[in-house]
């Protein structure tokens, strides 16, 4: 499950040009955290629905900003005590037991935050790298 935004190549490229690549990410990284903020409250959010213990929610977690494959990016996961990370797959694409498909309470609701955070997303990314520029 992934989001695909046209043009950050092009993007980065002026960015580097104008700041260099090791300011970079001084630029970049507080809006991909204010950013990463606004997802996981929407993730957060969605998990209330179907909230039994609320160990999926607490554990909701993001990681520091860092290279992927040479762009910059922040990851959201799950880390804490209870190792929700081990059942997130299940209650997101649901899965099969003695040859019957359950569909549990939560199922699709990381792609659904996902659809719904996008644009505001996008628009806290541009608003925080416009403050800087």
């Amino acid at each position: 499950m992934s989001v695909e935004v046209t043009g950050v190549e092009e993007l980065e490229r002026q960015l580097v040009s104008i700041f260099g690549r090791e300011n970079l990410p001084q630029l970049v990284d507080p809006a991909l955290i204010a950013g990463a903020a606004l997802v996981a409250k929407t993730l957060k959010s969605e998990f209330v629905q179907f909230k039994d213990t609320g160990a999926s929610i607490d554990e909701i977690n993001i990681e520091k900003p860092s290279y992927d494959n040479g762009v910059r990016s922040i990851k959201i996961d799950w880390k804490g005590p209870k190792d929700r990370y081990k059942i997130i797959h299940l209650n997101e694409y649901g899965y099969t037991r003695n040859g019957k498909k359950i569909t549990p309470a939560g199922t699709g609701s990381v792609a659904r935050s996902l659809r719904i955070s996008e644009r505001a997303y996008r628009a806290i990314v541009q608003k925080k790298i416009g403050d800087k520029l």
